[in-house]
């Protein structure tokens, strides 16, 4: 290697060097201070949550079908939600005590950093549902206790080192969708809220098999994966209302294939594949999009998409 090459060399280094230190001192990177700041956030979140479910337990025998299995479901949501959140706190605390490394875990960090965000708002959707079915049934505390936890995650959002930009969120776009147990892969991610078998949870949650927002134009169901959907949506003629967080920071296109084929060949009809490269396609026609769709916009159908 000559003199020349030597120096482009090192100040491409240089350069890698710079961007990682920017990419892990931006957004992505907790200083300790907000560290901290955000670990009592969620031990505060922690202790409320410990007094909803001593009320639930000692309820048990007097709550409805339709609230036990959102009881038993918010459990096990906590569950992955917790470990996330410890493992991005784990990555920050890492990373303070050692310093900037290679921006290689700078990306890994910034996609725990969102993958935790989305489970956050996946919390917040969970408890906004059973305060509303309180509500209903006129069990004011219950729904406050609720109410109070929807509110905590909100915070932790705010909190949070995510990105609101949902084009710089990592997604995967490797893989081979057929090699994959979208079966499987719906139990883990989306069984909670929608039942083992893609049937609903109550007035709460909504059916996705036989489900036109699955069933229909290939766009839809990709595009409420990878941003979400917020809103008012009708599913067999019952209305629904909530939030549904984004997925693109948990599946990578393959996952996400392999998930909506898993559902659209449990309904009736004969609905063509989705392929991985249908979902790459999606993503970068809407890679500027930062919220979440609603189900009007959901309801305009784009030429080509089928």
């Amino acid at each position: 290697m000559n003199k020349k090459d030597i120096g482009l060399y090192a100040l491409t280094i240089g350069l890698l060097i710079f961007l990682s230190s920017c990419q892990m001192g931006g957004s992505g990177y907790m200083s300790e201070e907000q560290r901290e700041e955000l670990e009592t956030a969620y031990d505060s979140l922690q202790s409320n949550y410990k007094m909803l479910l001593a009320n639930y337990e000692a309820e048990t025998d007097t709550l409805p079908a339709e609230l036990k299995s959102l009881y038993s479901q918010m459990q096990q949501m906590h569950q992955q939600m917790d470990t996330n959140h410890r493992q991005m706190m784990s990555m920050h605390m890492d990373r303070h005590m050692q310093g900037d490394k290679m921006m290689a875990e700078g990306m890994g960090m910034h996609m725990q950093n969102n993958m935790t965000s989305e489970w956050y708002n996946q919390m917040m959707s969970m408890h906004d549902r059973m305060a509303t079915m309180h509500q209903k049934r006129e069990q004011q505390s219950m729904a406050e206790m609720n109410r109070r936890l929807s509110e905590g995650y909100a915070k932790m959002r705010q909190m949070s080192p995510s990105t609101d930009e949902t084009s710089e969120v990592p997604f995967n776009d490797e893989g081979d969708p057929s090699l994959l147990n979208g079966e499987s892969l719906f139990a883990q991610n989306c069984a909670s809220c929608h039942g083992n078998h893609a049937e609903g949870i109550g007035g709460a949650f909504p059916p996705l098999v036989d489900s036109e927002w699955i069933t229909g134009d290939k766009s839809v169901p990709v595009r409420i994966l990878l941003h979400g959907l917020s809103g008012e949506i009708e599913v067999s003629g019952q209305s629904y209302q909530g939030n549904m967080p984004s997925f693109k920071a948990r599946l990578s296109a393959a996952e996400m294939a392999a998930i909506l084929n898993h559902l659209r060949t449990k309904s009736e009809g004969d609905q063509p594949n989705i392929s991985q490269e249908d979902i790459i396609r999606i993503s970068n026609t809407y890679s500027d999009r930062v919220t979440p769709w609603n189900a009007e916009e959901l309801n305009v159908q784009e030429q080509g998409n089928q």
